[in-house]
């Protein structure tokens, strides 16, 4: 499979989410899926690419599983504003370090610890988008 195949179903699925995706079950299958296709894309770099986005997809599952409580809807209503693929890669980076920001002053506002774990764990998948844009090894909490 080539690299492009793999990034556009990613992208489908990314742009799914909370439009014609709206159960984390059904997200997760579709992540499920798109985990089995990874190691099939040729190339090493462009496998370790397409790897490298599977930890991003599965933040995103964890971030669609977290109980949702208004911190944490807030929190993840910036993540997902915050990963947009639109964009030149500066403006993609931008808005995921603004809306680490958000994410981690709406966490620390939370009236709950586990409201504000849930809110920070958002956090890892800007991380991860960052650390792609920038051509790195994947943040790991």
């Amino acid at each position: 499979m080539e690299y492009a195949e793999f990034d556009a179903e990613r992208r489908r699925i990314v742009h799914a989410w909370g439009r014609s995706i709206t159960d984390p079950e059904v997200l997760a299958q579709a992540v499920d899926r798109l985990r089995e296709q990874a190691p099939t894309v040729n190339g090493e770099t462009e496998r370790a690419k397409a790897i490298r986005y599977l930890t991003v997809m599965d933040d995103l599952v964890l971030a669609a599983r977290t109980p949702e409580s208004v911190p944490v809807q807030q929190a993840s209503d910036v993540m997902l504003q915050a990963s947009r693929l639109e964009g030149t890669p500066a403006e993609r980076r931008a808005r995921a370090e603004a809306g680490i920001e958000e994410i981690s002053r709406i966490a620390y506002a939370a009236p709950t610890v586990g409201e504000r774990d849930a809110a920070l764990e958002m956090n890892g998948l800007l991380m991860s988008i960052i650390d792609m844009l920038d051509g790195g090894e994947l943040w790991e909490p």
